[in-house]
C-alpha cells in the first residue's frame, strides 16, 4: 500500500514578517502559505509555531485565525484546534454560483473605467503571456490575481471588492491544486485575451460573458480534481 504524501511544513516555510501591524501581518502571511501551498487544506496549524517563526505574540496569531476563520480560509475543529479549511464539493459549487454574480457585476461597473487606460492591461496580458511561455505557474498565478483584483477595483464599490476578496480566501488551496499541472494552470489563458479585449471595446456584455465562462472554466477543472482535495 502506498504510503501517503506527507504534508508540507507550515510555520518553517513561511518568511518572518515586520509589520506595524502584527495581526495584518500574519494574516497575510498565512494567506500566501496557502496560496503558495506550503500548507495544505486539512492541516492542522499551531499557533506557537507561528508566532515563534514570525515573532510575534501568540494573541496576534490567535486573532489572525479568528480573522481568517470568519472569512473562510481556516476552520476551528472542536478537539483539534485551527485547520486550512478544506470544502466539499458542494460547497465548491455554491462558492462558483456566488462569484460567477458579483464578478459579472464587478465587470459590467468596472468595464468603462478599464477601457479609458488600455496600456495597463496590455502591459499585464504580455507579462502573463511571458509567464505561459516561460512555464512560470507562480508568476502566471500572482499576474491572474492582479488581473481580476484590479477590475474588481476599478468597479468602484469597495464593499463589492472586499466581499470578493473574502470569498477568494476559502479556494486557495484548490487553486494551488491546478498551478501544479501546468496544461491545466494554463488552459484559461485564451479567456483573459478574450475579457480584456472586451474590456477594451467599451463592450461590457462581452466582458461579463467573458469573466463567466471563465469562471465556469475554473470551476470545471477544480471539480475534476480527486476526491482526496475535497471534504
Amino acid at each position: 500500500m502506498q504510503a501517503a504524501p506527507s504534508k508540507p511544513s507550515h510555520a518553517a516555510a513561511i518568511p518572518s514578517v515586520e509589520s506595524p501591524s502584527a495581526v495584518d501581518a500574519v494574516v497575510g502571511a498565512i494567506t500566501r502559505a496557502v496560496r503558495e501551498g506550503h500548507v495544505v487544506p486539512g492541516q492542522r496549524l499551531v499557533e506557537l509555531d507561528f508566532a515563534r517563526r514570525l515573532a510575534v505574540s501568540r494573541s496576534s496569531v490567535r486573532e489572525a485565525f479568528q480573522r481568517l476563520v470568519a472569512d473562510g480560509l481556516l476552520a476551528a475543529i472542536p478537539n483539534r484546534g485551527v485547520t486550512i479549511r478544506q470544502l466539499s464539493r458542494a460547497e465548491v459549487e455554491q462558492w462558483f454560483e456566488l462569484r460567477i454574480a458579483l464578478e459579472s457585476l464587478a465587470i459590467r461597473k468596472a468595464t468603462p473605467v478599464l477601457a479609458t487606460d488600455p496600456a495597463a492591461l496590455r502591459v499585464l496580458l504580455d507579462a502573463m503571456d511571458e509567464a505561459v511561455s516561460d512555464g512560470d505557474i507562480r508568476r502566471y498565478s500572482d499576474l491572474n490575481r492582479d488581473l481580476h483584483e484590479r477590475c474588481t477595483r476599478a468597479a468602484g464599490n469597495p464593499q463589492l471588492a472586499a466581499v470578493l476578496e473574502r470569498l477568494g480566501h476559502s479556494i486557495h488551496g484548490l487553486q494551488f491544486r491546478l498551478m501544479v499541472e501546468p496544461r491545466k494552470a494554463f488552459e484559461t489563458h485564451a479567456q483573459h485575451h478574450r475579457l480584456v479585449e472586451a474590456i477594451l471595446a467599451n463592450d461590457a456584455d462581452a466582458a461579463e460573458r467573458e469573466v463567466r465562462a471563465h469562471l465556469e472554466t475554473t470551476r470545471r477543472l477544480i471539480q475534476a480534481l480527486p476526491d482526496h482535495h475535497f471534504a
